[in-house]
């Protein structure tokens, strides 16, 4: 997956690198025709992404290690899904 970042007025900064590191991203960017900081953005973007799926995972696991927040959680989902047949969808 990628995402090109948007071209947007933004500050940028010299960043510390290993060497091999350096070059992957360097190497990365021409293959994709853009600029090194683009493809830092997308590394970025995606360690956002996949942290944050990471602590849902984690947070839905602790959740589910308690009977009674699970049951008021899951009472929550029926009330929520029984108003897809409310027939408001039709309302203007």
């Amino acid at each position: 997956m990628m995402v090109i970042a948007t071209k947007t007025k933004v500050e940028q900064k010299t960043v510390k690198a290993f060497d091999v590191d350096i070059a992957w991203i360097n190497e990365e960017a021409k293959l994709r025709g853009c600029v090194a900081a683009e493809v830092i953005h997308d590394l970025c973007e995606q360690a956002r992404r996949q942290r944050y799926l990471q602590d849902l995972s984690e947070s839905f696991d602790a959740l589910s290690q308690q009977p009674e927040l699970m049951a008021a959680l899951r009472a929550e989902n029926e009330d929520w899904d029984a108003t897809l047949s409310d027939g408001l969808n039709d309302a203007t």
